[in-house]
């Protein structure tokens, strides 16, 4: 059906193989349990598509706001009572949205958002890292772009060999300021005690594709004049 392609292939894969006796990890639960993560699993990996990536978004702005504005009260309140002896040099405590407090509804959303978190995690770690996995993802994608000049069809965006790929300085810092970001800005508003390390990398990493899409522009435009 054209939808969620990567995501549907890999979910029949992964759950083929679970469904070999040798590779059931679930014998140990009864049958409702066994559906109920069956659905979960599909549902998470579903929710990664990035076709659904900004409904999602505005479902957690939307499912989440009273919790969001009631840590963020919280957190303003923080700073009007004096730090108890003794915890001055602990690491500060920041109210977020407690688990606990969530419905059903609301919790399978935060799962889906934590997935997508982890979805893109790569451009919050360490830059040699993060570049590791960038290049191979380009290497997947202009793979996929030979299949498809070989078949006739369309090459997808990025995935053309001969044009600028993933690994493109103006791509990542473009992927970095629409997606990326945002993404970890509403996390760290949600869950603020996990993402304090996470944004500053992201900021490091997106200005060294920003600095990189400079220079490659700047050679660029060196090569025409000389053309």
């Amino acid at each position: 059906n054209d939808q969620a392609v990567y995501e549907n292939s890999a979910l029949y894969q992964a759950l083929t193989l679970t469904d070999q006796l040798e590779r059931d990890f679930c014998t140990q639960l009864n049958e409702d349990t066994k559906r109920l993560l069956r659905a979960t699993v599909i549902d998470l990996v579903l929710s990664t598509d990035m076709s659904r990536h900004f409904d999602i978004v505005t479902m957690v702005k939307a499912k989440m706001g009273a919790l969001i504005s009631s840590a963020e009260e919280k957190r303003g309140k923080q700073f009007l009572h004096p730090v108890p002896s003794g915890l001055a040099d602990q690491p500060e405590a920041k109210p977020g949205v407690a688990i606990k407090d969530l419905t059903s509804d609301q919790l399978r959303l935060i799962f889906q958002f934590a997935l997508k978190v982890s979805d893109i995690g790569h451009c919050m770690l360490p830059l040699d890292q993060h570049k590791f996995w960038v290049g191979h993802l380009e290497t997947e994608f202009f793979n996929q772009g030979d299949l498809e000049k070989e078949a006739g069809l369309p090459v997808s965006p990025l995935m053309d060999r001969d044009k600028p790929g993933p690994t493109n300085g103006n791509n990542q810092a473009g992927f970095f300021e629409v997606i990326v970001l945002p993404t970890i800005t509403l996390w760290q508003t949600l869950f603020p005690g996990s993402a304090d390390r996470l944004q500053q990398q992201t900021l490091s990493n997106l200005m060294y594709w920003k600095i990189s899409g400079h220079v490659d522009q700047q050679l660029n435009d060196s090569s025409e004049d000389s053309s």
